[in-house]
C-alpha cells in the first residue's frame, strides 16, 4: 500500500484539530445535556449530547472513527437513553455480516494474485494500442469494477502498485526528452487519481461497495420500511455511476492530457509483466469460482423476482433463505474450507484464505457501521429525529417543501459536508435526520434518502476526503492545489447527476 505523504502544514493541522476535538466533544455533550430543550423527552434530549459529541469526534477524528462509534452507544446506555441488548443489537445486523463478507472476498482475490492479473489483462487489451490517453481510462474500469464488489479503498490499495508500474513502463519506452518526462510525471498523477474517483464512484454501484450504502439499506428497512435487493439497489446505482465516472474520465483526462499520442512497446511491456504471472493457477481459477457463485446467490432473488414476478414461491424463498449477509458469510466460508492446491512446507494442503489473513481487513469499519446503526436507530427509537426534522423545516423554508427542493439542498450539502468528514460517518450523521425530514414533510424518503447516499461516495477534493484519495495524493505524483481544482467541478457535476437520477430514476422506481 501506498504511504500516505502529508506537508508540515497539513500535519501540524491535524495535530491541531485533533487536540481540538479531545477538548471541545466533553464539552458539547455536557452543554447540550444542560441545556433546556422544550418539546423533546428526556432520552432524546440525553441523546442529542451524546450524537453531537459523535460527530465531533468523528470530525476532528479526535479519537479513531471506529472508537467514537463504539463510544456513542455506550454512552447511551450509561446514560439511560436505552437498555445494553436494545442499544448494542445493531452491531449484530445481518448487513454488518454482508460488508465482513465482501471484506473477506477481498482478502482471497488479492492473496490469489487475481488483482494484478486482471489489471494487467485488461491493460494489455488491443484497445490501449500503446496509448496512455486509453490506458488512463482503463484504469478507471478496472477501479470501478473492482470496487462494485469490494472496498473502494481495498480496490485502490491494490491497484495502486499496478498503477504505478504502469506509469513506470510508459516512462521507459516513452521519449526521454526533459518536457515529455515533466509532463509525464502529472500524466501519472491523473492515472492515479483516475484509479481513485473511479474506485469510490464504483463503490456507490452496489451495495456491499461501500460502507455508506449498507447504512443506508438498515436505516431504510428500518425507518421507511423499505426492503432494496442486491439487484433493485444496482438498478439506480450502476447507470448513476457509470455515468459519473465516464464524465470523470474525461474531465480528468483533459486536465492531465498525456504529452504523446501513442508510447510505442508499451503493450508489449505490460504483456511481459502479465505472462512473467505465468498460467492462472489453481488457486485463482477456485477463488473465482467461490466468488461467482457469491455473486449469483446476491442476485438470485432479484432475477427471480422480476422474470416470475414477486409473488411466486421461489421469489418469496429465495427472498428468505438467500439474505445477502448469509450469503456473503457462506461465501466467505468457503475460502477457509477450499485448497488451493498449494501445500505448506510441513505437507499440509494450503486453503484459500487463512485466518492470519482475514485478521488484517478492516474491523474498524465493522464498528463504525455497527456504530452508525445504532445511533441511527435511537434517534427514532426517541423521537430526536423527527424534532431534528421539524426544526430543519422551518429553517429551510419553501425550499424543503417541495421533494426536489429536499433532494437537491440535502445532496448538495452532503457531497461537500464528506470532502472533510468520513463518507460513512457522514451518513451515519444525515440520513437518520434527512429521513426525519422526509417523514414529517410527507415525502417518500427513498429517493432522497439514496441520493445522499451516494452523494457520500462523490468527494474528489481533498486527500483527507477518502482513502483513496489519500492513496493517490500519497504517491507524490499529485499537488494538492490541482486536486482541490478538478475535486471541485466533479462535486458540481455529481450534484448536477445525483440530483437527475433522485428526481427522475428513483421516482420512477418508488414512485
Amino acid at each position: 500500500m501506498v504511504e500516505i505523504a502529508l506537508s508540515e502544514a497539513e500535519a501540524r493541522f491535524d495535530r491541531r484539530r485533533r487536540a481540538i476535538g479531545l477538548v471541545t466533544a466533553p464539552v458539547v455533550l455536557v452543554a447540550l445535556i444542560a441545556m433546556p430543550m422544550p418539546g423533546l423527552s428526556q432520552p432524546a434530549h440525553t441523546l442529542a449530547g451524546v450524537a453531537a459529541m459523535t460527530v465531533v469526534l468523528w470530525v476532528t477524528e479526535a479519537v479513531p472513527l471506529a472508537v467514537a462509534a463504539l463510544l456513542g452507544p455506550a454512552l447511551a446506555v450509561l446514560l439511560g437513553v436505552a437498555e445494553a441488548k436494545v442499544a448494542l443489537a445493531a452491531f449484530g445486523d445481518p448487513l454488518i455480516f454482508l460488508f465482513l463478507g465482501g471484506f473477506l472476498l477481498a482478502s482471497g482475490l488479492a492473496r490469489q494474485g487475481f488483482d494484478r492479473r486482471a489489471a494487467l489483462w485488461l491493460v494489455s487489451r488491443r484497445f490501449v494500442g500503446g496509448s496512455p490517453k486509453r490506458a488512463l481510462y482503463t484504469v478507471g474500469f478496472i477501479g470501478f469494477t473492482f470496487s462494485m464488489w469490494i472496498s473502494n479503498t481495498a480496490a485502490t490499495a491494490m491497484l495502486i502498485p499496478v498503477v504505478l508500474g504502469l506509469y513506470e513502463t510508459v516512462k521507459r519506452v516513452a521519449p526521454g526528452d526533459a518536457e515529455t518526462r515533466r509532463k509525464l510525471d502529472r500524466f501519472g498523477g491523473g492515472m492515479c487519481l483516475a484509479l481513485a474517483y473511479a474506485s469510490s464512484l464504483g463503490g456507490s454501484a452496489t451495495p456491499i461497495g461501500t460502507a455508506p450504502n449498507v447504512i443506508a439499506l438498515g436505516m431504510l428497512e428500518e425507518q421507511a420500511g423499505m426492503q432494496i435487493d442486491f439487484g433493485t439497489w444496482m438498478a439506480f446505482g450502476v447507470p448513476s455511476a457509470a455515468v459519473m465516472t465516464v464524465v470523470m474520465l474525461i474531465i480528468t483526462a483533459r486536465a492531465f492530457p498525456a504529452p504523446v499520442a501513442r508510447v510505442e512497446g508499451l503493450t508489449a511491456e505490460v504483456e511481459r509483466l502479465l505472462a512473467d504471472l505465468g498460467p492462472m493457477t489453481k488457486g485463482e481459477r477456485r477463488m473465482l469460482v467461490v466468488f461467482a457463485l457469491t455473486v449469483a446467490g446476491w442476485l438470485l432473488p432479484a432475477i427471480l423476482k422480476l422474470s416470475l414476478g414477486p409473488g411466486h414461491a421461489w421469489s418469496q424463498g429465495a427472498k428468505v433463505v438467500l439474505d445477502e449477509g448469509v450469503v456473503a458469510m457462506v461465501g466467505a466460508c468457503l475460502l477457509f474450507m477450499v485448497p488451493s492446491g498449494e501445500r505448506s512446507s510441513e505437507g499440509e494442503r494450503v486453503r484459500l484464505l487463512d485466518w492470519e489473513a482475514a485478521q488484517r481487513i478492516d474491523w474498524g469499519t465493522l464498528m463504525l457501521l455497527g456504530g452508525g446503526f445504532a445511533l441511527g436507530k435511537l434517534t427514532f427509537q426517541t423521537g430526536l429525529a423527527e424534532a431534528i426534522g421539524r426544526g430543519v423545516l422551518d429553517v429551510a423554508g419553501p425550499i424543503a417543501e417541495h421533494p426536489a427542493g429536499l433532494l437537491a439542498a440535502s445532496t448538495l450539502l452532503v457531497i461537500f459536508l464528506t470532502e472533510v468528514t468520513s463518507n460513512t460517518a457522514t451518513t451515519s450523521m444525515m440520513l437518520p435526520v434527512i429521513i426525519g425530514i422526509a417523514k414529517t414533510s410527507g415525502f417518500p424518503p427513498v429517493a432522497t434518502a439514496v441520493a445522499v447516499t451516494l452523494a457520500a461516495s462523490y468527494a474528489f477534493m481533498l486527500p483527507v476526503s477518502t482513502p483513496p484519495n489519500a492513496m493517490a495524493y500519497g504517491t507524490r505524483l499529485v499537488r494538492l492545489d490541482t486536486m482541490v481544482r478538478l475535486g471541485f467541478r466533479l462535486d458540481l457535476v455529481g450534484f448536477v447527476v445525483l440530483t437527475l437520477v433522485g428526481i427522475g430514476v428513483l421516482q420512477a422506481i418508488f414512485g
